[in-house]
């Protein structure tokens, strides 16, 4: 039978014949021993391993030249690569193929030998192997059955699907040799509020004392003039459905287009609100154009204290004028905290009551956002005890470029809170959230949301393994949580 050797995804036996094969019954291994005077034997203090390495004979016939440049070229590399030999079908190694190849050339043939290095000792399966807490009808079960065909422990990336509101995740394996915690293992739900004072509640079909173009906008752009005109519109008298719109953006080199302030009320005993959530409804998207992808537009909601600065604002953009895109982005006092680009699931119409498509809830340092597309975010401030007095809408284009076609506010209330009657920890993970956790080459990565989050792992948390053989992976999470979906992957490990 002949012997097909692959390396880095090339085929080097169209170039040459195996003529000898080495690979050794098991990676090279000795004792460590440590003398003892006056006594018999010595004390063993455990083993030390030695560099793996596979000798292959070759034999190359006829166009040695090309033949040689074409395995120097392929065999040019700078770190080990997959190789794979075809009587071993379903596994390779990770290989490098080290000092002086030299070709001893006889009458059109040469012969030669390539000595393969095996760094970490050992093969792994082409198979990726998949583990999950999911049973085929559905349900989540608390542990995940891994079976592992190798002879070494499997090394496992998670990705984790919250499907609620959780504090923490916690991974243990039979053998302990895997403990992994994420989040914070004291989060609790927390306690809705008993008692909450409407401030006002406005379906935009009519001005109902908003001011206009003399409000505080989010610093997305050093230029944001506040200028152009407003159209209020009524849809569904019976159900007081509207919205107002931009009937003129004005112009401007950056952003540019109306704004409309709402002063805040106080409650009835004369108290401005400190704590407090606001929903509002309203329309960003390119429904009904002719040139969708040309289109831009912004369309934020901003927070207002006291002394005219920022307590929160949100704030959607499209602001690519070649293709259809939909950005968020959070501001707390005069920062960007968060914000997620390039995506389409921002384009929202809020039109029939559907409920608060977006909200903002502030308590004590803690503002939440969250929207209808499943985000929630908790934030905190570092002035807690400031008012809120005043509510800016703003809708604007860009440059001379081509307006969204549908930019307006439908509805928005606040309600003010008793805060003595609420009490929360926010949550490290929202529903919807994806946490992903494995190795990358040297590398340890945490991600939320394709995000950075090592933050958000325990220290002193290992990597996910499995034993050789059948083990079982617990989970644990928040009591108050719904069982998240997890699932493992990694390849089989071979000792050679």
């Amino acid at each position: 039978m002949t012997l097909t050797v692959t390396f880095d995804g090339h085929d080097i036996t169209k170039y040459l014949r195996v003529s000898s094969l080495n690979r050794g019954v098991r990676t090279s291994r000795n004792s460590r021993t440590e003398t003892r005077k006056e006594k018999k034997g010595v004390i063993f203090l455990g083993t030390e391993s030695f560099l793996s390495k596979i000798e292959m004979g070759f034999v190359l016939r006829h166009d040695l030249i090309e033949k040689r440049r074409k395995l120097a070229e392929i065999l040019n590399v700078n770190e080990p690569k997959p190789l794979e030999f075809s009587d071993e079908p379903d596994k390779y190694y990770l290989a490098f193929p080290t000092g002086d190849i030299n070709v001893d050339e006889k009458v059109f043939l040469g012969y030669g030998t390539i000595t393969w290095e095996i760094p970490d000792g050992v093969a792994y399966s082409k198979a990726e192997y998949v583990f999950s807490n999911e049973y085929s009808d559905g349900t989540l079960q608390d542990f995940i059955v891994v079976d592992n065909p190798g002879t070494e422990p499997m090394l496992l990336e998670m990705e984790a699907t919250f499907n609620s509101d959780n504090g923490f995740l916690g991974l243990e394996n039979d053998d302990r040799s895997t403990l992994a915690l994420f989040g914070n293992v004291e989060e609790v739900d927390g306690y809705h509020y008993e008692t909450s004072d409407l401030l006002f509640d406005d379906h935009l079909t009519s001005d109902k004392g908003w001011i206009l173009n003399n409000g505080v906008t989010p610093p997305v752009t050093p230029e944001r003039l506040q200028v152009g005109t407003v159209t209020y519109v009524v849809e569904d008298s019976a159900t007081d459905e509207g919205y107002v719109k931009p009937s003129g953006y004005g112009t401007g080199a950056s952003w540019h287009g109306p704004s409309l302030t709402k002063i805040v009320p106080a409650d009835k005993n004369g108290k401005y609100a400190k704590n407090w959530r606001s929903d509002w409804r309203f329309d960003f998207n390119t429904d009904g154009s002719t040139a969708k992808g040309q289109e831009v537009g912004h369309n934020s909601v901003t927070y207002i204290d006291q002394n005219d600065e920022i307590i929160c604002s949100v704030v959607f953009e499209d602001n690519n004028p070649s293709y259809e895109r939909s950005d968020i982005a959070v501001y707390i006092r005069n920062q960007r905290v968060w914000d997620t680009r390039e995506t389409n699931q921002f384009y929202v119409t809020g039109r029939g009551g559907q409920g608060p498509i977006c909200r903002v809830e502030k308590i004590g340092n803690q503002i939440t956002v969250s929207t209808w597309s499943g985000v929630k975010k908790t934030f905190v401030t570092d002035k807690p005890d400031v008012e809120l007095r005043k509510i800016t809408w703003y809708s604007a284009a860009y440059g001379s470029n081509r307006p969204i076609t549908n930019n307006l506010l439908r509805a928005l209330h606040v309600y003010k809170h008793n805060v003595q009657n609420w009490r929360d920890i926010p949550n490290k993970f929202g529903r919807g959230d994806t946490l992903t956790y494995g190795k990358n080459g040297m590398n340890i990565f945490c991600q939320i949301n394709g995000m950075q989050g090592l933050q958000y792992r325990d220290p002193g948390s290992t990597l996910i393994k499995a034993p050789p053989g059948q083990s079982v992976i617990y989970l644990a999470y928040s009591p108050f949580a719904q069982t998240p979906l997890v699932k493992l992957k990694g390849r089989a490990v071979y000792v050679i």
